[in-house]
């Protein structure tokens, strides 16, 4: 009887390291959200999670948009706006703010020359055949200051989630709102007074985005986005109510952010939305 009762006890202690370690396993998978938002660029969105995506992002107009800044690119367009096409512009801040990912802002993109105060090179990598910050990434249409904290959530939920549960940490869906960050901005030279071209249709525009539909294969396929319909049927802050779009003028060859018009208070860790 004695065996008996302490085989049964050493079996529930069995069953219960079995199942207390899946779980303790479940939590170490689960990654801690940053404590700040940051930019982290498209190749994040690549490999397990957003392929496709990325895939018809390299192929559309805002995967070369840091191309555009070098001599020889896009001759007819600058000589319109009075630019010099043979100047190179891939270190000129007026330029960066919207032909890169978050630069000047915490972990955006770098030009070539950037040093700490030590002197270190910070300046970001680039490599032709993987376009990341250096380009116009998901983070400048999709997040407020960079989706580092956002994506653990997506990750952690295996995406299933919903709009304000990344909201909170700064994804934004007021996408026709926030193109107005460079397409419309005050500060582009690229305006409809120039050339009919210019003329921003969000609409029309939207379809170069994301064009997935070739670039699905059968080693992405399980990526397809499931609770898609699902959140199409919420509504987001963002949508009802949408954020202010950041300001900034060049100071001494330095770009300087208008601190009262950012859409996030990074001090009191809120957003600013339009009235």
């Amino acid at each position: 009887m004695r065996n008996s009762l302490k085989f049964f006890a050493l079996t529930l202690v069995s069953i219960g390291l079995v199942f207390g370690g899946s779980g303790l396993a479940e939590a170490k998978k689960k990654k801690k959200i940053p404590k700040k938002p940051s930019f982290v660029g498209a190749v994040k969105c690549n490999g397990s999670c957003h392929d496709p995506y990325y895939q018809a992002w390299k192929a559309s107009p805002h995967g070369g948009t840091f191309n555009l800044l070098k001599p020889g690119n896009r001759v007819e367009a600058k000589k319109r706006v009075k630019l010099d096409p043979d100047k190179d512009y891939t270190t000129t801040p007026l330029c960066l703010r919207c032909h890169t990912t978050g630069y000047k802002q915490r972990g955006g993109f770098k030009p070539a020359g950037s040093k700490n105060k030590k002197g270190k090179d910070t300046s970001t990598p680039i490599d032709p055949e993987e376009p990341n910050k250096e380009q116009v990434g998901c983070e400048m249409c999709h997040s407020v200051a960079g989706g580092a904290q956002f994506r653990i959530v997506m990750k952690n939920t295996k995406g299933d989630f919903k709009k304000a549960e990344t909201e909170k940490y700064g994804q934004r869906w007021d996408y026709a709102n926030v193109c107005t960050r460079c397409h419309t901005h005050k500060r582009t030279p690229f305006k409809p007074d120039v050339h009919d071209k210019y003329k921003f249709n969000f609409e029309e525009r939207k379809k170069k985005v994301h064009p997935i539909e070739k670039y699905w294969t059968a080693d992405n396929e399980d990526q397809k986005l499931e609770k898609l319909k699902d959140r199409k049927k919420e509504t987001a802050q963002s949508e009802e109510t949408p954020l202010i779009i950041e300001d900034f003028k060049v100071v001494k060859n330095k770009l300087r952010f208008n601190k009262k018009t950012m859409p996030y208070n990074s001090k009191k860790k809120s957003f600013r939305y339009k009235k």
